[in-house]
């Protein structure tokens, strides 16, 4: 994994490392924005495909989520939202992650707060169909 200090845009609080099957992976900057495309944000740049494990490093605070057998992690500290046998072994997870905005603002338009709340987890479907998600939300 690499080491972020945090970022040094006010607004986002944790900046993401992806993780990859063969161990590269990408890093967000704290512009966020793309190195392919620069009208962007850098999780554009992340091949969903291959993210084995995915992390959300700030100043004070690690989340991560490992895709490979579901489990996460806050500040190293390892746990699972899913019992044993929930899904099978052999499961895709597939990555969740996004930001929510929230914004108030004054009577007059003009903004009095923004806050970021960061989402992160994964999905998986049974042999079924039925479709398995587990997330956990980060203020």
């Amino acid at each position: 994994m690499t080491h972020l200090e945090g970022s040094s845009n006010p607004i986002l609080k944790y900046l993401f490392y992806a993780e990859y099957e063969d161990g590269s992976g990408v890093t967000q900057s704290p512009d966020d924005t793309s190195k392919t495309d620069p009208k962007r944000s850098a999780f554009f740049d992340v091949d969903q495909e291959k993210v084995s494990a995915f992390y959300l490093i700030g100043a004070h605070h690690s989340y991560s989520v490992d895709l490979k057998d579901g489990h996460f992690e806050i500040n190293g500290t390892s746990f699972r939202f899913h019992e044993e046998g929930e899904f099978p072994k052999d499961a895709k997870l597939r990555l969740i992650f996004f930001r929510r905005h929230k914004h108030d603002f004054t009577s007059d338009l003009e903004e009095k707060s923004h806050s970021i709340v960061y989402r992160l987890g994964w999905q998986t479907n049974t042999a079924y169909g039925r479709n398995i998600q587990h997330v956990m939300e980060i203020d």
